[in-house]
């Protein structure tokens, strides 16, 4: 088969992509509210059970630009039915763990698994689509799989309510199923390879120990102050190997990452940056967004997930709208306006956390939707539009490296800025209480029975009296908390509007003979 040119063909690899990116999407997003149930499975506690998320997170953003690469090098659909095949098998044996550890070694080699899938799902969407409707494709692929990105929190608290919480990771197979027989009937297969395939193993390694290191240095905010060794000296090794890594990259003969495609196509670095924004708004506050729901406007699990519905709305409206919009102008304009969306989206929600009211946070978690549906729709076309086929494999990787290191990153970040600015106005507001000092003993209660009602949502008669006079203060800064967050998630924004308005173009027409880098 030459290629998939009829529209059923058409049809089914456009299915296939899809599902593939949305099911590694729900994956990050539903887990959450497995933790729980694994705690209690394999009795352990919260800060253990945080790493079911990582060890997933982690590989997948460490090691997508290598996945890329593999693709572009030994044949993107043999590669993206690897990944497929060791997503499907350790979902599996993660479904039916006995023992935490083994739970925690399967989703190390989920997220590897997703990291080979991802790339190639936009590389091969963009080889089978002739140019005309290429934006429109990709846009549907991204915009579908957001939205059901954004609904994980629901799939996951129904199906761990209804049947368990391996139910969460054992409904990737069916799924998996669909892709592969669509894949293998639609997507035609590689050429053989001739000669031999370098890959570039260290600068992978450099990369990987860069992101993990940034990411596990921020996380430990919660646990530890800002200068203890366990903060800044992984924060100190990334910095090292991001160091290295960049000079290994500019001397390799056959890189990982070519930095020339950064310099040379202007479209493909105005969204590499938009990539990793958007990326960071969209995990960040997917984790602070429950906590506001849950904790102050006292929503049992299943009623947030509801709630944050109307944040996927806008995708669902606007993600065919916007590919044509692409279409027709490009990716400047989009990708501003939706970055503008964004940034008001924080102003509203900052503005009306106090109200403690879902009705006064509605217009913001729609404004917020509408922003990032419109950009994340327009990142992926962006992206291919003007790399060499040659290297658009490596082009998707470095573009989901991006959106999955700046979502890794954004979980450690926002959160450590909530975590910062809601300690300072708590204790703030205790030394300047007339009643006596919180003891360690009720700091200790106060946080255990905190971190036990993310789970069912606050109940005040869960308090003991005591404890109860302190709830006010903790609410105030909590929502300090939350309003500085959408603050610096306003001013993430307001920076992708600017690099983008600076550097995306309308791309010229790509010539069959362009040269890879």
């Amino acid at each position: 088969m030459a290629g998939p040119a009829t529209a059923t063909s058409l049809r089914l690899v456009l299915i296939s992509m899809t599902l593939a990116n949305a099911m590694i999407l729900v994956d990050q997003t539903a887990v959450p509210l497995i933790l729980p149930d694994v705690m209690s499975t394999f009795g352990i506690g919260s800060g253990l059970a945080q790493w079911v998320l990582n060890a997933s997170l982690l590989p997948l953003a460490g090691l997508l630009v290598l996945g890329g690469r593999l693709g572009d090098l030994l044949g993107r659909r043999r590669i993206f039915l690897l990944g497929s095949a060791m997503f499907g098998g350790a979902s599996a044996v993660a479904g039916l763990a006995p023992a935490f550890w083994i739970l925690l070694l399967a989703r190390v080699v989920q997220g590897a698994g997703g990291a080979l899938m991802l790339p190639a799902t936009v590389a091969i969407i963009s080889s089978a689509y002739p140019p005309e409707s290429r934006g429109r494709a990709l846009g549907t692929m991204g915009g579908t799989a957001a939205i059901a990105g954004a609904l994980g929190p629901t799939i996951g608290g129904a199906l761990t309510s209804l049947l368990s919480w391996r139910a969460v990771l054992l409904i990737n197979l069916p799924l998996l199923l669909i892709v592969l027989w669509c894949t293998l009937r639609a997507v035609p297969a590689d050429p053989p390879r001739t000669g031999r395939a370098h890959v570039d193993v260290s600068g992978s390694l450099l990369l990987c120990v860069t992101l993990v290191g940034v990411v596990f240095g921020l996380s430990q905010t919660a646990v530890w102050p800002l200068t203890s060794p366990g903060v800044w000296g992984p924060v100190l090794v990334a910095v090292v190997a991001g160091g290295l890594f960049v000079r290994r990259e500019r001397r390799a003969h056959n890189p990982l990452m070519s930095f020339a495609l950064l310099r040379r196509h202007r479209n493909y670095l105005g969204a590499t940056v938009s990539q990793g924004l958007a990326g960071m708004a969209e995990m960040g506050l997917g984790l602070i967004f429950p906590l506001l729901l849950i904790l102050n406007l006292r929503m049992d699990p299943g009623l947030a997930g509801l709630a944050l519905i109307p944040t996927t709305l806008p995708m669902v409206l606007l993600a065919p709208l916007t590919g044509r919009w692409y279409d027709r102008s490009g990716g400047r304009a989009p990708m501003t306006w939706g970055f503008l969306v964004l940034a008001l989206s924080g102003v509203l929600l900052a503005a009306t956390v106090s109200m403690d009211s879902y009705l006064w946070l509605l217009p913001g978690l729609l404004a917020y939707g509408t922003g990032l549906a419109i950009v994340l729709t327009v990142n992926d076309p962006v992206t291919v539009d003007s790399i060499p086929e040659a290297d658009q494999g490596q082009a998707s990787g470095v573009s989901a490296t991006a959106e999955q290191g700046g979502g890794a990153l954004g979980i450690a970040v926002l959160y450590a800025v909530f975590h910062q600015v809601y300690l300072v106005k708590f204790y703030a507001a205790q030394d300047a209480a007339p009643g006596p000092d919180l003891d360690p003993d009720t700091i200790g209660k106060l946080k255990d029975i905190l971190i036990g009602e993310e789970q069912t949502g606050l109940k005040v008669s869960d308090f003991g009296e005591y404890v109860q006079t302190y709830l006010i203060p903790a609410r105030e800064a909590s929502n300090l908390g939350y309003a500085v967050t959408f603050l610096v998630v306003t001013g993430l924004a307001l920076i992708g509007a600017a690099a983008s308005w600076w550097l995306v173009r309308r791309p010229a027409p790509m010539t069959t003979d362009a040269e890879p880098a």
